[in-house]
């Protein structure tokens, strides 16, 4: 057996390219005297010989000028460059995405002093696990702007923090293996798992309880009260994510065709939601009193309305919700005026077909349709 196969790559009859005996096809690239792999994500040859040259050309093109790696070493820094790089320049990930990835290498470099200058070779799977111990149990917790206390966590780093941290040590080691500078990614041992973020049964206000929080909002009689009670009312009627809806313009609703586009979105691709009856109510009214307004002027005149909500809830005896609980309370209506999920899914801007709102909605689902077959009568007398 050649040392190439005993090492873990097989050679092709193709200039290039590789099959590792995990069975995956890897591009064998040359930049600049140095050898480094790729994957091609695939296990199939003919997928891999067609995004071949394409990989290779990406590569030399991604490969930062200002990243230098000496010949069989590269620090954690220097994969990390490659990795930032690599996200940012990539026109199809949303921005939200690079911001949390961002987010993820800041966790990184903070929870583990030192590490942009170790070799990636050092970086053994006990060193990665011990790290992932520390921050997921020993990490000062979160604590809000203005708040005193900790949102849930009363030690450690949360789960969202705890994954979005792992996921950046994680791609940016894939970077080390893929220059053939690692074998193979500590991080993703499967001794270290992500963390399950803990459920949180939705509470969400009645209808009632929902009328009197925005009394409360729109008669507290501060400046901004109207334009917070506005908002509220938008986020429940569209289900907009709060980035989403603030960044709708007049130039965005079209009465005639009922909907409005949500240019801004997670994923970075528009999308257009149903104006609903009350909906369209409060634009009219909204547009009525802004008659000269330009077209690309926001719809919404503030861009959070957080301390509004809390103050109204508590004093309405409702649970309290934030902006995103208004995005809840939008889907289950739909669902209790028998919506089905798939497109409630849709309209909310989701892209897996509804499994997201099935595990979240399921349940109001399963009682709706419940409640639904109490009404169903063969027309036989009992």
């Amino acid at each position: 057996m050649s040392t190439r196969a005993k090492a873990g790559w097989i050679s092709t009859n193709v200039k290039s390219l590789y099959r590792h005996t995990n069975g995956r096809y890897y591009a064998r690239i040359s930049l600049g005297g140095k050898k480094m792999w790729k994957s091609l994500g695939t296990k199939l040859k003919s997928v891999a010989e067609r995004t071949l040259n394409e990989r290779i050309s990406s590569a030399r093109a991604q490969l930062p000028a200002q990243v230098e790696v000496t010949q069989g070493k590269m620090t954690f820094g220097q994969a990390l460059d490659l990795y930032r790089l690599n996200f940012l320049r990539d026109a199809e990930i949303a921005e939200g995405t690079k911001a949390f990835r961002a987010a993820g290498i800041k966790i990184v470099l903070k929870s583990w002093p030192g590490i942009e200058k170790l070799n990636v070779r050092s970086l053994s799977v006990p060193l990665v696990r011990d790290w992932a111990h520390r921050l997921r149990s020993e990490t000062k917790p979160y604590v809000p702007k203005g708040a005193k206390t900790p949102c849930r966590n009363s030690k450690g780093a949360s789960a969202t923090t705890f994954n979005c941290a792992l996921d950046a040590m994680r791609h940016t080691l894939d970077f080390a293996v893929e220059s053939g500078r690692l074998f193979s990614n500590p991080a993703r041992d499967k001794s270290i798992k992500r963390a399950t973020p803990k459920s949180k049964r939705l509470q969400l206000p009645t209808r009632k309880q929902f009328a009197a929080i925005l009394e409360e909002i729109e008669t507290a009689g501060y400046g901004m009260c109207k334009a917070a009670g506005e908002m509220v009312r938008f986020l429940a009627y569209t289900g907009a994510r709060q980035n989403e809806a603030v960044n709708v313009s007049w130039r965005d609703v079209n009465f005639v065709a009922s909907r409005i586009t949500l240019r801004v979105t997670k994923n970075g691709t528009p999308r257009d939601i149903p104006i609903i009856p009350e909906c369209r109510v409060l634009l009219e009214k909204m547009l009525q009193e802004r008659l000269d307004e330009d077209l690309d002027k926001p719809v919404l005149r503030v861009k959070e309305c957080r301390g509004f909500l809390r103050k109204a809830c508590e004093t309405a005896g409702a649970p309290t919700i934030s902006h995103h609980d208004l995005r809840h309370l939008f889907a289950t209506t739909a669902i209790e005026a028998g919506i089905d999920i798939p497109t409630i899914s849709r309209i909310m801007g989701h892209r897996d077909g509804g499994a997201l709102a099935m595990k979240v909605y399921g349940h109001l689902r399963d009682e709706h349709a419940q409640q639904a077959m109490q009404k169903m009568n063969f027309g036989f007398d009992s």
